[in-house]
């Protein structure tokens, strides 16, 4: 028994095998047959018409192989074509949209005996892509499947489950605008799951490095022109990020946006490629606004900005109507340091000056440094509870609203309240090619207090009390502030009332008074604080002159003076006679008192003079404030307000024409804002 076992069981083994070879030969055979047969029925020039047929059939554009074309039939086909092709729109201003060097197309074998065609996966390396609008609402990736013939069966979708693609370099083009953008994919990797495609590419924005992930909607979605595309993208880069999510709409609906969009950068260099005025903001910006597109009209609602830690509300309004866009923005804030944005004085210290030179007053550095407006109409509407800037007391509830548009700058209206006081005004800036800004301003500032202001001017404690107001309306040209100070004409009034002067500006008011106190009231011993009554200066400037007629006048307890001379902006100098006169009901002799004083000099440094003789020129001191101290003992009075010298009450003679010596008894005319003195 157990020598029959042993031969039976090889016998039974062999028959097995020979049975395993004939079904795989007759699998083979059948494979082979199918591959020849597959081959014959789908030549390479039968795949290439067919996949041609389908796209152009999905896209409504002519879909080309113009370069050899290889097939693999099992396990799927894969078609491997040169030098592919989809033509652009109508009116494009190339013939193709696409072009790829090298193109990969496997596609489903069920589906193509059904003479569908389903591609599961292109990869393309090598390709330029053209995107562009007519600026008219036309856009050339505007899609739609071609119109079948009378008769005939509507082609199938074109379905697309994977898109891989490298070195892709893609061109946008805006007729309308005459603008051209470009950028570099280095890679793109697009995969089907669910309703949804799953991205991740890599791209570069000039020199800068991007990545891009997230999801987006089908491809059969974009081309079907019913539903809106979805998306929900995030961008970064060394510095920034971007996230968008939202959807566009395609077909007739083309053009059309809803988003909510955030940025974040910490660096300049991080958004330069995408804006060059983003990239001037003040960093780390963050910003986050719901954008809404329909034709034209580019809506940021709801939008937040953060510019160096200091936040912003408001949104922002683009037209883009060609050929005259424009921009409206609208924002808001609770509280602004300046400084923080490196705005205003600088927190170093200034070289000191050389000795016996003192810097002019007017100096060349630009104050308008652009040579162009927009050359679109912009409009800015701007709200800041508490506004701070380097060097001036706090600013509130300031509001202004700034036009651009054809070459003019306006700023109308300003207001807001600054020491005590309110402030209210315009600005307006003409840029011509060729020639020189023109700027017109009208200032009204009233009731600002002395005390606030005084840290401003001298850092320390000189003033005590007082109130001080401006009227100016000014018309200038040039970019520096000589430039504009040689050219102003208009004119600038004035006043400041119930100022002491204490502390330094005391000691340096009897240095400059030592001829008007000492001198002119030689019996005079209190040494209390110097109280200025009213001072008050009325400059009507032509070509940056400003002749004094008794339009300069100051009253103490004591004397009341008056100002008769020049003070010229262009040469930046003051010649200027001061002639006292005691005040009614004072026990002092007029006899003793100085009949001339002259100030005189330059504008930085005038110097104060006892002498009849003299002739004088400009008055920036304004009554006292030369010998010793320059324009440092009224000047911050000059930055207040407009209108209220009429009420000051100097004594003394100022009238129209008149000697420097009046009748007693007989009020200064002290002229309302912008009053001629002719």
């Amino acid at each position: 028994m157990a020598d029959t076992t042993s031969v039976t069981v090889p016998k039974r083994s062999g028959r097995g095998w020979r049975i395993a070879g004939i079904v795989l030969a007759v699998i083979v055979v059948l494979l082979v047959a199918a591959a020849i047969g597959l081959r014959m029925a789908f030549p390479p020039a039968r795949i290439s018409a067919l996949l041609a047929e389908q796209v152009t059939a999905a896209t409504g554009r002519a879909f080309r192989i113009d370069g050899d074309l290889s097939i693999r039939l099992l396990p799927t086909i894969a078609v491997r074509a040169d030098n592919v092709a989809l033509a652009n729109a109508e009116w494009g201003s190339q013939p193709d949209m696409f072009r790829f060097k090298r193109a990969a197309f496997d596609v489903s074998l069920r589906d193509l005996l059904d003479r569908r065609i389903r591609i599961l996966s292109i990869e393309v390396d090598g390709a330029d892509v053209l995107l562009e609008t007519d600026g008219a609402g036309r856009y050339n990736w505007q899609m739609g499947p071609r119109a079948p013939s009378t008769g005939k069966t509507a082609a199938p979708a074109l379905a697309l489950d994977r898109l891989l693609l490298t070195q892709v370099h893609i061109g946008y083009r805006n007729a309308g605008k005459g603008t051209s953008n470009e950028i570099d994919i280095e890679s793109l990797d697009l995969e089907g799951q669910g309703d949804r495609d799953r991205l991740s590419a890599t791209f570069k924005l000039g020199s800068q490095q991007w990545t891009a992930e997230g999801d987006v909607g089908r491809p059969a979605t974009l081309l079907s022109g019913t539903d809106e595309w979805p998306f929900n993208l995030r961008f970064a880069t060394g510095g920034a990020l971007m996230t968008a999510k939202g959807g566009m709409g395609v077909g007739p609906r083309t053009g059309m946006l809803s988003s909510q969009l955030t940025v974040r950068a910490d660096n300049a260099q991080a958004l330069s490629q995408l804006s060059k005025v983003v990239a001037a903001l003040p960093m780390p910006v963050e910003a986050s606004a719901d954008v809404q597109r329909n034709g034209d009209e580019w809506r940021f609602d709801a939008l937040k900005l953060s510019l160096a830690g200091q936040h912003l509300n408001g949104k922002v309004t683009w037209m883009a109507t060609q050929p005259t866009p424009s921009v409206d923005v609208d924002l808001s804030s609770a509280e602004i340091d300046l400084g923080k944005w490196g705005v205003g004085r600088s927190a170093s210290k200034p070289a000191p000056a050389e000795s016996g030179s003192r810097k002019p007053l007017f100096g060349d550095a630009p104050l308008i440094t652009f040579e162009a407006l927009p050359a679109f109409p912009l409009r800015v509407t701007l709200g800041v509870d508490r506004l701070t800037v380097p060097g001036l007391p706090l600013l509130s509830g300031v509001k202004a609203r700034a036009v651009s548009d054809k070459g003019r700058l306006t700023i109308e209206p300003v207001s807001f309240g600054v020491a005590g006081g309110d402030v209210k005004g315009s600005l307006a800036i003409a840029l011509s090619k060729g020639t020189a800004p023109r700027t017109e301003v009208q200032l009204t500032a009233r009731s600002l207090s002395v005390d606030a202001l005084d840290g401003m001017w001298g850092g320390g404690k000189q003033f005590k009390g007082g109130r001080a107001s401006l009227a100016a309306k000014l018309s200038m040209t040039g970019r520096t502030p000589r430039s504009l100070a040689a050219s102003s004409n208009g004119d600038v009034q004035f006043s400041v009332r119930d100022v002491a002067l204490t502390g330094r500006a005391a000691t340096i008011d009897r240095d400059v008074v030592a001829r008007l106190v000492d001198v002119l009231l030689p019996k005079q011993a209190s040494r209390d604080d110097l109280v200025v009554q009213c001072a008050v200066a009325r400059l009507p400037l032509r070509n940056g002159v400003a002749p004094i007629d008794r339009s300069i006048a100051m009253e103490t307890r004591q004397i009341a003076v008056a100002a008769i001379g020049q003070i010229d902006l262009a040469k930046q100098t003051i010649e200027l006679e001061f002639r006292p006169r005691v005040k009614k009901g004072l026990d002092l002799n007029p006899g003793s008192l100085v009949q001339l004083m002259l100030l005189k000099g330059p504008l930085e440094s005038p110097e104060l003079s006892i002498d009849p003789k003299g002739t004088v020129r400009q008055a920036a001191t304004y009554g006292v404030a030369a010998a010793t101290g320059g324009l440092s003992l009224l000047a911050p009075a000059l930055l207040g307000e407009a209108g209220v010298a009429t009420g000051c009450g100097l004594e003394g003679g100022a009238s129209k024409g008149g000697k420097a010596s009046q009748p007693e008894g007989r009020k200064f005319r002290l002229l309302r804002p912008f009053e001629s003195i002719r």
